[in-house]
């Protein structure tokens, strides 16, 4: 069995959570008939929800309830920490979503409870519930038997009817801090007889991300190496980057050196550390850096500006590695176009970077170029003709494709692996070499997509055809 499970708090002085734990602790205050009939436990996930669940359920039905709280060794409260209590029902919103479930639910809650004085009903990730479902909990809700006890709990309650949420007594789960979690596997670490250093337990706690869960889950994996665990020891267990890599890499990007950026990722990836934990951690050292730039702090090479374009971009590679053939493309792809981007204060020296500006701020700027009157033989010539040239989208083609992202990301990929082929009579040919990449950028709305950005960075409608090349 797993230390999570293993050590799952049984009793209220276990809890970790100190806000938590005083707030269960004030319902003993009071006779079990005066407490809420529903409660509504929200916060991230691994914090303790479910554990506090099961909690509320023994000080309904602990037989030998104390000034401390449940007993957590009656009958009672061992079958609810073993989930075989057959009055604590505990219900997986998720897979049990629908109107029919909670008719079932209203139909069972009127039968009275077996062998404890209350009937309770834990409902897990109530967000996701349909609506339909929620309309009926709410009557159930609203006209409880005296022997039913809800406890709600959810990661997400902003998808919860606040008709719900109002007839519930909320209980607010918050990120675990670093000391509650050194307290939670200092428990484990004394009872396993763990030989582990500080370090490690807070290298432990940090990449825990404020969960219990998550927390006791790192330590246990890292338990599996034998001699004296150390923070080198967890590092190789959670695949983490070096301190020092990611200082190189961010100073590499600071000073917009793409080369030695992408050497800086091939190198984690050689390494074999995973890469969404570096880029994960990068993004923390960067909130960090934001944190300080905000409060006047300097950053070597770094603006507000350049930091908050390299997080965003960085935080929509994170998401896209999911789904990525190749764990570190995204990454890469993000390093290449910050590089390309040219942003910040490098701009104001370097009349090329200017251009590429102007394009991605709404359209080329043509200084000396008079616009030409009706009568003028330039009016005769279509404006491609002296304007959009197959040269000048070619060098813009990276700022093309950062133009097109926010219309549809899908559509700025599948780019990145077209390129321009002629540019004539008002008519831009882009050519594909996939015939799915042919057939997503033909469609009507795309085309039309597309030729709205060229019309934004150049400032001239055009239309926009696409070709099969050969790879």
């Amino acid at each position: 069995m797993s230390f999570y499970r293993i050590y799952r708090p049984q009793v209220l002085e276990e809890i970790d959570n100190q806000v938590v734990r005083e707030q269960l602790l004030l319902f003993l205050a009071k006779a079990k008939k005066d407490l809420p009939h529903a409660f509504f436990l929200s916060g991230p996930k691994g914090t303790g929800k479910t554990t506090a669940a099961r909690m509320i359920a023994k000080l309904f039905n602990c037989e030998k309830l104390g000034e401390s709280g449940p007993c957590g060794t009656c009958n009672q409260c061992k079958s609810i920490a073993k989930c075989n209590n057959i009055d604590v029902l505990e219900i997986d919103a998720a897979s049990n979503r629908g109107i029919d479930e909670i008719r079932e639910l209203r139909q069972g809650i009127q039968l009275a409870p077996v062998s404890a004085p209350y009937k309770i009903y834990i409902i897990d990730e109530v967000h996701m519930l349909t609506s339909e479902a929620f309309n009926a909990l709410l009557k159930t809700l609203e006209e409880p038997p005296a022997h039913a006890v809800f406890v709600l709990a959810t990661t997400d309650p902003q998808k919860v009817l606040g008709t719900i949420q109002s007839r519930c007594q909320r209980i607010v789960f918050g990120r675990a801090q670093e000391e509650a979690l050194l307290h939670a596997l200092g428990r484990i670490v004394k009872k396993e007889k763990i030989k582990i250093s500080e370090d490690a337990l807070s290298l432990i706690t940090k990449y825990a991300d404020g969960s219990f869960r998550d927390a006791v889950k790192l330590l246990e994996q890292a338990s599996f190496h034998k001699g004296v665990i150390d923070e080198e020891v967890v590092r190789h267990y959670l695949s983490a980057s070096d301190e020092n890599e990611r200082v190189a890499f961010l100073a590499s990007l600071a000073n917009r050196n793409t080369k030695e950026a992408l050497q800086g990722i091939s190198a984690v990836v050689e390494n074999g550390m995973d890469i969404r934990t570096f880029i994960f951690d990068c993004l923390r050292m960067m909130h960090r850096m934001l944190v300080d730039i905000t409060l006047g702090k300097p950053c070597e090479g770094w603006t507000t500006q350049s930091l908050t374009d390299v997080i965003r971009r960085f935080s929509q590679a994170y998401g896209e590695m999911k789904t990525s053939p190749i764990p570190e493309l995204p990454l890469e792809l993000a390093v290449v176009e910050y590089g390309e981007s040219r942003g910040g204060d490098n701009r104001k020296s370097d009349p090329v970077t200017t251009e590429k500006r102007e394009v991605r701020e709404g359209g080329i700027k043509h200084k000396e170029q008079k616009q030409p009157s009706e009568d003028s033989p330039a009016s005769k010539n279509p404006p491609s003709s002296w304007m959009l040239t197959l040269e000048k989208l070619t060098e813009h083609w990276p700022d093309f494709i950062a133009s097109a992202k926010p219309y549809n990301h899908s559509v700025a990929g599948v780019l990145r692996s077209s390129r321009p082929k002629g540019v004539s009579d008002g008519v831009v040919t882009i050519e594909a070499f996939y015939r799915f990449h042919q057939e997503k950028l033909s469609e009507a709305k795309t085309k039309d997509v597309l030729s709205q950005v060229l019309k934004k960075l150049f400032g001239e409608k055009v239309k926009v055809e696409i070709v099969l090349g050969k790879k």
